[in-house]
């Protein structure tokens, strides 16, 4: 079992630490969906936590289409975020037609000795994530999907999630967008990746713009490891 959450502030990832989960994603502009956070603050959250700590690479929010311009400053930013101690990089890069760009995603992979790599929610823009997800399945490189299953509710994607955990191969598929401490367990009953990843779930008052809440972060750590 693997719990990530993600983290904008040096305090939210103490409190991440704290609560029991596994691992901590990095971001800043959590109203943006998660942009790369400052080296000044990769280094800090890999300073002072001791559980993996995994940074969003995102230049910007437009979209998931990125210029070679953005994608050198990409390059940047996995070498430095692996320089900090970074544990691994989550990424996602389309092209015009909302597929997986293949260029821009080994020319940023080939950053990425040493690094766990996520491929992020980009994948549920895609025509087809099942397909999406067999593409990604012959990089060793990625580790990891991070999926709702696609355009929808949670809940309503739940045979797309099988179906990416099929065609995946060695890829972890990593649940994330929609999960909540009220529908985690009947997701986990219905797709058994072991792989959860919660964003504002764990917020007071469920904002991106709010701090961590303590008691709902350990709460679901123990429904689901209790």
């Amino acid at each position: 079992m693997l719990i990530e959450y993600i983290a904008t502030t040096l305090e939210d990832a103490l409190l991440i630490e704290e609560s029991g989960a596994d691992r901590i994603e990095l971001v800043s502009a959590l109203t943006e969906g998660g942009l790369t956070p400052s080296y000044a603050m990769v280094e800090a959250v890999v300073k002072y936590t001791e559980i993996p700590v995994n940074v969003m690479i995102r230049p910007h929010s437009q979209s998931f289409v990125y210029s070679e311009a953005d994608l050198e400053i990409m390059r940047k930013d996995i070498a430095i975020a692996g320089s900090l101690g970074a544990n691994g990089v989550v990424f996602g890069v389309l092209t015009e037609e909302n597929e997986i760009n293949r260029e821009a995603l080994e020319s940023l992979l080939g950053e990425c000795s040493g690094l766990e790599v996520t491929f992020h929610r980009a994948i549920d823009s895609t025509s087809n994530p099942v397909l999406s997800a067999q593409f990604l399945s012959q990089y060793k490189e990625i580790n990891s999907i991070l999926t709702s299953g696609g355009i929808g509710s949670l809940t309503s994607r739940l045979k797309t999630i099988n179906d990416m955990k099929i065609a995946s191969g060695h890829i972890s598929i990593l649940v994330g967008g929609g999960l909540t401490r009220e529908n985690v367990l009947s997701v986990h009953s219905a797709t058994n990746t072991c792989h959860y990843h919660f964003g504002t779930a764990i917020r007071k008052n469920n904002s991106p713009v709010r701090a961590i809440d303590l008691d709902e972060a350990k709460s679901i750590v123990r429904i689901l490891k209790g």
